[in-house]
């Protein structure tokens, strides 16, 4: 796809990103990301309507989901810039959707519109299989830099690192998110 037809696609999606905005790892990544993907992302921010900041998209050297051009980490807002849903809203918008893999970050910061960097929720969504299928699809916490992931049996997220457990609305209560 040339640099048309991207905008084309965008336009057909409500234009709610511009292409700098999509290749915010450096001009010419747009290129990288998987089209189907990136059309599920564009239909998904259509859907939910809220304003959405791309932190990240394909990353080179990165050799699961954003390195596959298959990722995108974002940050969602009621007010642009200024509030953000709920952890539980984040979380819902994401599941529902069916994306492969769904992280929420309970320890990210953006830049306010007064220019001070204030905590936020960061939310990964991806459409990456993964190496080890029978994982996905893959749930996961991250809390002061500890990973937490979701069993698929229980719903409870344990981390490997600290061999503790939490659950979502422990998660979002201890944090208040």
């Amino acid at each position: 796809m040339n640099s048309n037809d991207y905008l084309a696609l965008l336009d057909s999606y409500g234009n709610h990103f511009s292409i700098p905005e999509l290749e915010i790892q450096g001009p010419g990544t747009l290129s990288r990301m998987d089209t189907g993907f990136l059309r599920s992302f564009l239909t998904w921010r259509s859907w939910h309507g809220l304003p959405t900041m791309i932190s990240s998209a394909w990353r080179k050297g990165d050799p699961k989901s954003h390195g596959r051009g298959l990722a995108f980490d974002v940050l969602l807002f009621d007010r642009w810039l200024s509030s953000q849903p709920s952890a539980l809203q984040h979380w819902l918008l994401a599941t529902t959707w069916g994306f492969r893999g769904v992280g929420l970050y309970f320890d990210w910061k953006y830049t306010n519109k007064e220019g001070i960097r204030v905590p936020a929720i960061g939310l990964h969504v991806d459409g990456w299989s993964g190496n080890d299928r029978s994982r996905r699809p893959l749930r996961w916490l991250r809390i002061n830099g500890q990973y937490y992931y979701q069993s698929l049996t229980s719903g409870h997220f344990y981390c490997k690192s600290n061999k503790q457990s939490i659950t979502l609305d422990e998660a979002i209560r201890r944090y208040g998110a």
